[in-house]
């Protein structure tokens, strides 16, 4: 059926018609119902218009107005006379008050959190202000029809779709009112910690009206991906159409959904995008026994929140696992316009989560002041009243572990609130006595002349672990000192992604007691070859060097020595009684291995003899012919 549009239902409503015209539109409003309602309603629209209309006084009226200047005696000037001065003292008083609170600084900080608007149309319905600390939906959808056709329990009520205009209205910028709604009925976080991505699903409730509906989105001062935004019913998906996403002419960080709805009440909706600025990492606490073969190992994760708005009993999520993204986040973010050019906003009131990362780096010991430990957290203004400081509740919560494709996902228990600028750290893992072993590593080629620390484990079953994969994170080391648990500080390492039964060794860096000083005691040459023309085309160099290890230590150790000989043809000869054993590791190195008692000191004595040139050729061959 095609209906009446709004310049003919004026022109029939002002009898501009001639006759022909308005009999074909008598007939037509006859038998629709929806043209009768719209020109009722451009009726009652040009009859308020009356008011304004001019009226023509009465002549004695106007005799009357101009009598009154020549009528006797002196009129008395209002500011003399006496019921005015009250009048004007309050007046004065109200004037100050308002300049005084005009210049009054703000005393709380401003957020521009996402905002999410329906198209209105004129309202006396006073309007409430944005919902401060997450995303604030509001909505009033444009539409007039009202035929119903069934109500379903849930309370919405369905209409024909016939009944529903072919085209949506126009609906101006300027026609944007906002009435805020209740809270998110659900909100989950999932961060990646390969980059700075972060999916975003929030869920709310929207109250259509049949008939075409706007809905507005705004992030203004957030880190959001505009190119990711989605919106879904959850409900009536077969009479919720979702039509198209625009994005205004000359606004800036701004959305707007096109809805059809053949349902009228609640909806319930998921918004989905992406944002940047939210980050997680792991961090983890070692205790070993004072003899160094066990350890007591605590994970924590350390989520942070510096992506422009807060959110609010969320269920967070974590990934552990690499991610490749062909455009950054908060590059897509920054960017004007959502789909080009590529003009970026300044949105440097913000500290980012790059900026957040090196000030950190800074002061690597130090906790940031927004740091908040595991449990609920409050703020006042923000996440509900209280009278300074955070709220601290120990209990833990459990973080579910599952495998998810090439991605590990970590869900933690519960909700969290997570405000702007603000951190948790929760606990993910706790386990004791796990094996460990302490090693010594001297090795010139990877370390210098340092001797290195590690501590090595292995994320299996046998180890107390190997249940799920251990992010990537750093660990401090501590070691058990006496019976009343004192704790000597160890060293600290970074640690990367640990698969289930992959073996980890823990960097920590140089070792204060245990030395290893090699000392070259004699170089000597023998067995020349000569060519055709005598010349020297090969020798055999030998080296007999003396390594000396010191343990200055409480407990015993193990210390592992690698020297590289430079040449692939090579031979050890090792002394009865020395302390070490070696191996060849590769075709250029051996590996001295020693075990060192508590306060000892060991002498390691070695001969190499090394193959150069025409000689290495000669023995290659013969030890070719001894495997044959």
């Amino acid at each position: 059926m095609t209906h009446l549009n709004e310049d003919t239902l004026i022109r029939y409503a002002f009898d501009l018609m001639d006759g022909s015209d308005r009999k074909v539109a008598e007939h037509h409003l006859d038998g629709c119902g929806l043209c009768r309602e719209a020109l009722g309603q451009l009726q009652a629209k040009f009859a308020v218009m009356d008011v304004l209309a001019d009226e023509t006084p009465s002549e004695a009226l106007i005799q009357q107005t101009l009598a009154v200047p020549h009528s006797g005696g002196r009129s008395i000037p209002l500011y003399r006379r006496r019921w005015f001065v009250w009048p004007a003292a309050a007046a004065a008083v109200v004037f100050a008050c308002l300049l005084t609170l005009q210049n009054l600084p703000d005393s709380l900080p401003k957020s521009s959190p996402p905002t999410v608007t329906h198209t209105l149309p004129p309202s006396d319905v006073p309007l409430p202000g944005p919902e401060v600390g997450g995303p604030a939906w509001a909505q009033a959808p444009e539409a007039h029809v009202h035929t119903m056709a069934a109500q379903p329990d849930d309370g919405v009520r369905i209409v024909h779709p016939e009944d529903i205009p072919d085209k949506p209205p126009f609906a101006p910028a300027s026609a944007i009112e906002l009435v805020v709604l209740p809270r998110p009925e659900a909100m989950q976080l999932t961060i990646y910690n390969s980059a700075d991505l972060t999916l975003v699903r929030d869920t709310r409730k929207l109250t259509l009206k049949p008939g075409w509906n706007w809905l507005q989105f705004m992030w203004d001062e957030t880190l959001i991906d505009p190119t990711s935004l989605s919106l879904r019913p959850l409900e009536h998906a077969d009479k919720v159409d979702i039509q198209q996403l625009v994005f205004p002419a000359r606004l800036k960080d701004i959305g707007r959904w096109l809805i059809r709805s053949e349902v009228e009440g609640a909806v319930p909706f998921e918004i989905t995008y992406f944002a940047s600025g939210l980050s997680w990492r792991a961090f983890y606490m070692g205790t070993m026994n004072e003899d160094e073969t066990t350890m007591d190992l605590k994970g924590y994760v350390h989520v942070a929140n510096h992506s422009g708005q807060d959110f609010e009993n969320a269920q967070t999520r974590l990934i552990v696992g690499q991610t490749r993204l062909t455009e950054e986040i908060p590059y897509l973010a920054r960017r004007r316009y959502p789909y080009g050019p590529d003009i970026l906003d300044d949105k440097s009131n913000r500290l980012d989560l790059g900026q957040w990362k090196e000030e950190e780096e800074m002061a690597p010991g130090l906790e940031p002041w927004w740091f908040v430990s595991n449990g609920d957290m409050k703020m006042d203004g923000v996440m509900g009243g209280m009278d300074g400081g955070a709220i601290f509740y120990h209990e833990i919560k459990a973080i579910e572990k599952e495998g998810l494709s090439e991605y590990f996902l970590y869900t933690i228990e519960g909700t969290e609130n997570l405000p702007n600028t603000w951190a948790k750290r929760l606990e993910s893992l706790d386990v004791s006595d796990i094996p460990v072993k302490s090693l010594y590593k001297y090795d010139e080629d990877r370390y210098g002349t340092d001797t290195i620390r590690f501590v090595s484990f292995t994320n299996d079953t046998e180890h107390e672990l190997g249940t799920t994969p251990i992010p990537e994170g750093n660990v401090k080391l501590y070691r058990t000192v006496n019976d009343r648990q004192n704790l000597s500080y160890v060293g600290e390492t970074d640690v990367k992604y640990i698969p289930v039964n992959e073996a980890v060794e823990l960097n920590l860096g140089p070792a204060q007691r245990v030395k290893v000083e090699p000392m070259l005691m004699d170089r000597k040459t023998d067995h020349y070859t000569f060519d055709n023309k005598g010349n020297i085309n090969g020798w055999d160099e030998i080296e007999t060097w003396s390594v000396k290890l010191t343990n200055a230590g409480e407990i015993a150790v193990e210390a592992e020595v690698t020297r590289n000989f430079g040449v692939e043809e090579w031979d050890i000869a090792i002394p009865q009684g020395q302390p070490a054993a070696y191996e060849k590791l590769d075709v250029h190195r051996a590996r001295f291995t020693a075990a060192l008692p508590a306060r000892s000191e060991e002498i390691l004595t070695y001969t190499v003899t090394k193959y150069l040139n025409e000689r290495a050729a000669v023995i290659a061959k013969e030890r070719q012919g001894n495997s044959n």
